[in-house]
């Protein structure tokens, strides 16, 4: 399996090993995290073949951070002092 690090790009449908990495996430909880419908679902590629459009991985990133008040701008480590 070739990691997304390796690539000269990133490709634009990443499949599951690929998607998990590019999140930072391993890949038991990535699959856990789609299971439980809480990560986007992949897209089919062709028959049998999946993946995850990274546009859709980006925003449920966005999403995450806004859910944790992130995306303000604001550094919760600012007021841990």
């Amino acid at each position: 399996m070739t990691s997304v690090a390796a690539l000269p790009f990133v490709p634009r449908i990443l499949r599951r090993e690929q998607a998990a990495l590019y999140l930072g996430l391993g890949v038991s909880t990535f699959d856990a995290e789609v299971a439980a419908g809480r990560m986007p679902m992949p897209v089919a590629v062709t028959r049998g073949v999946k993946g995850w459009d990274r546009f859709d991985l980006d925003a449920w990133v966005e999403d995450r951070k806004a859910a944790t008040g992130c995306a303000s701008g604001a550094n919760p480590w600012d007021d841990a002092g």
